[in-house]
């Protein structure tokens, strides 16, 4: 068997678009997927994958558990991890698959379900594992950390709800360009990336596009990332999106 000469980890990885991606990178050469999600116990499409030899190693993680990200990063102190993907979100109270993208209107705000909770999984997380995760990034050699955004994150093409969600994303890509400028001089690339309006669990049937599609693409644009294009909104399909 040949050695492991790329390692991927991907947080929220046991469904959706995290779970096609795991899927698309262990299918890859010479890759191995590090794949978080809560529960690792009832991830039976992960543990699926692993079992029929796919070189997958599942990891628990709850993203809001600063100390967990932590010390997963120090229990992979010694391993150079090329790609790390920020994948694990939540849209707020009530998932878009169930009301479509209206909820989340004026006058009806869950400032807990809605802002505070989108804030602390979509953004403090993803910032907490840049900052555990940075020095092993810094060690491989594609030095990639991807935070997966969304359309609804771009100011430009606000649609008057959503509020708390497309606010948590906005703040999202301001950290990922922050994050650009920060770590740019240790070799690391940052990109948000748009994973496409995909059928998840969150979005539901009505979303334009299969996860697999938005998967592919989001894998295709992480391999074309560069440190001259690091900082940049990019969407699944190539296109460079609207701030």
């Amino acid at each position: 068997m040949a050695a492991i000469q790329t390692q991927v980890l991907i947080t929220g990885a046991n469904r959706g678009l995290g779970l096609e991606m795991a899927q698309l990178y262990a299918a890859q050469p010479n890759t191995n997927v590090i794949a978080c999600c809560r529960t690792p116990d009832t991830a039976d499409a992960l543990t699926a994958l692993k079992d029929a030899g796919a070189p997958v190693t599942l990891e628990a993680l709850d993203v809001l558990d600063h100390n967990a990200i932590k010390a997963l990063a120090e229990r992979y102190s010694e391993t150079p991890i090329d790609i790390v993907i920020s994948n694990a979100g939540i849209f707020g109270k009530t998932q878009p698959a169930t009301t479509g993208f209206q909820d989340q209107q004026f006058g009806r705000s869950d400032f807990e379900a809605d802002w505070i909770m989108p804030y602390r999984v979509n953004v403090i997380a993803a910032m907490a594992l840049a900052e555990a995760f940075a020095s092993h990034i810094e060690a491989s050699q594609q030095k990639k950390l991807v935070l997966i955004s969304s359309m609804v994150a771009s100011i430009t093409n606000a649609m008057g709800h959503m509020f708390g969600y497309a606010a948590s994303k906005a703040a999202l890509n301001m950290t990922a360009r922050n994050l650009a400028v920060a770590l740019k001089p240790r070799g690391i690339i940052v990109n948000p990336i748009h994973p496409g309006y995909a059928r998840t669990d969150m979005s539901g049937p009505q979303a334009a596009i299969e996860p697999i599609e938005g998967a592919e693409g989001v894998v295709a644009q992480i391999k074309e990332m560069t440190l001259e294009g690091s900082g940049a909104f990019l969407s699944y399909d190539g296109r460079e999106m609207a701030w």
